[in-house]
């Protein structure tokens, strides 16, 4: 995969992965596999979270910034997850979209299968920045059956037959395979909501500043400050 579509090269991620392991002072701080999943859901869902909120909950502080012995290590580490984070939204943004999200690998009885659990947490952790915002697709038929694998993964009680579907990790590594599919479908979702708040943003940069003595731009006729800015009428 380029490093167009993970923003990082093999280097770059092996830095962050032994920044994230050893150099965190808490022990609330992320992993790689944790902090990927967690930013592929800030990526796709249906709000813009600042990094200045979700920065914190990659090293397991209270600020923004990671622990680093100078400014410029701290800036260093910082520009690998932003630029881990674009590198997800470029796949996105690709034609045909792709996604290649950083899973580990677990042997069991001589053979190896894809471990997505950490990933899997990690992305409900990004859902939980704006659950309240998540919820009318997950309260839709098809959004419960894209959320079904990472939360068979992620979650200890998601479902009565979870003990039977996970007992193995042949057959979490089968869920997990699910799961680039599902997340395409909730960023398919969620992309005209977060299009058209783009757009809103968008055009509330580009209005004209209105002094109290210009015309209403409401085509009154009347000057700003006796029309619609006029305190009881403020809109």
């Amino acid at each position: 995969m380029s490093d167009t579509i993970y923003g990082l090269s093999e280097d770059e991620l092996n830095e962050l992965d032994i920044f994230l392991l050893y150099e965190l002072e808490s022990d609330e701080g992320m992993t790689i596999d944790i902090l990927d999943g967690f930013l592929h859901a800030i990526a796709i869902g249906p709000v813009s979270v600042p990094p200045t909120r979700w920065l914190p909950k990659v090293w397991g502080t209270e600020t923004a910034a990671p622990p680093a012995d100078s400014i410029e290590r701290l800036n260093h580490i910082t520009s690998l997850v932003i630029r881990r984070f674009n590198g997800i939204i470029a796949g996105f943004e690709c034609e045909p979209p792709e996604m290649a999200p950083i899973w580990m690998m677990t042997k069991y009885r001589g053979r190896e299968y894809i471990d997505a659990e950490a990933w899997a947490y990690g992305f409900t952790e990004g859902m939980e920045l704006c659950l309240h915002d998540w919820k009318p697709m997950l309260a839709t038929v098809e959004g419960q059956a894209w959320f079904r694998p990472i939360g068979l993964l992620a979650n200890a009680d998601f479902s009565p037959d979870q003990d039977e579907l996970t007992k193995t990790p042949a057959r979490r590594a089968k869920i997990a395979k699910d799961i680039p599919q599902a997340v395409m479908a909730m960023h398919n979702y969620w992309l005209p909501l977060r299009f058209a708040a783009y757009e809103q943003q968008l055009a509330r940069a580009m209005l004209p500043k209105v002094g109290r003595n210009d015309s209403c731009p409401c085509g009154s006729g009347k000057k700003f400050k006796k029309c619609c800015g006029a305190p009881a009428d403020l809109h």
